[in-house]
């Protein structure tokens, strides 16, 4: 039940990230990592329930449906509100057909494509010798990530993508090490990952977030947390995340752009914890969120 608070705190974490949209932004790093260590984690913990097998494809179908909803959604409405180019953005910007009709969807075609690697890591790193080899292998293939990240002006999303698949490897490998009884492994393996990004990221606020994201995740993955509220949560998250820069457009459009940080993105979360909270018993909706 600790993931489930961790779900929804991240989720308030990008959302503060949005609203800040800073350069310099860690609270929208940190609550990715922790998103994507957390997807991971748990893509390995019912992979070693049904057995060791993973379903890839119905589980990649399954994020088709709501990013293309999504994405038609926030193509109409760019397409109404928008003067200039950005109003036929697939044609101005071929990249931005990576994610859909908005940034923040980028997620989930990137999972879409990393869930390929569950399987061969459920399979294979099957021993604690295995598994810091592996981890080796992350951190050396990680370094070209973290630099080019920071270093290489990338259009997006591939910046979002050398940020998260590390994270997501992580995850991966963290899972294995508990089930093995290993934690020190993976949780070492985190240690370096941090390093290898603030010596490629020269220090910038985001490379601190990895280790960050990685011990805020053990913590709330060990919190005695029960009862219907906190899974509620958890369900509300996904979508608080995927409609609130909908919601975001309408509060500047009804109160103005020169609301405080912290106030804007709190009333951002609220309406859109509150809109999905309301959409949520229609099946379709759920479907989607």
């Amino acid at each position: 039940m600790g993931i489930d608070l961790a779900r929804f705190l991240a989720a308030f974490g990008v959302v503060v990230a949005h609203v800040a949209a800073s350069p310099r932004d860690w609270v929208g790093h940190l609550a990715l990592a922790m998103f994507a260590i957390l997807t991971a984690f748990l893509a390995v913990k019912s992979a070693e329930r049904a057995g060791g097998s993973y379903a890839f494809v119905p589980r990649a179908r399954r994020l088709i449906l709501p990013w293309a909803v999504w994405s038609l959604f926030y193509w109409a409405v760019e397409f109404a509100i928008a003067d200039g180019p950005d109003r036929f953005r697939p044609l101005s910007d071929p990249w931005s057909l990576l994610y859909g009709g908005y940034i923040h969807l980028w997620f989930l075609p990137f999972i879409g494509l990393a869930m390929v690697l569950v399987g061969p890591v459920v399979a294979h790193v099957s021993s604690p010798a295995r598994l810091a080899l592996a981890s080796g292998l992350m951190l050396a293939g990680s370094a070209p990530l973290f630099w080019a990240h920071e270093a290489l002006h990338l259009p997006e999303p591939l910046p979002q993508w050398a940020f998260t698949l590390p994270c997501y490897v992580l995850g991966l490998f963290l899972a294995k090490a508990q089930g093995m009884n290993r934690p020190a492994i993976a949780l070492f393996a985190g240690l370096g990952l941090s390093l290898i990004a603030v010596w490629m990221g020269q220090g910038a606020p985001w490379t601190f977030t990895i280790l960050a994201g990685l011990l805020v995740f053990e913590l709330f993955w060990h919190l005695p947390l029960r009862g219907g509220f906190v899974r509620h949560l958890g369900q509300v998250a996904f979508g608080i995340y995927l409609i609130h820069p909908f919601v975001m457009l309408v509060i500047y459009k009804f109160i103005g752009a020169e609301l405080p940080l912290l106030m804007a993105a709190g009333l951002d979360f609220l309406l859109s914890w509150a809109v999905v909270a309301a959409l949520r018993p229609l099946p379709f909706f759920a479907r989607i969120t």
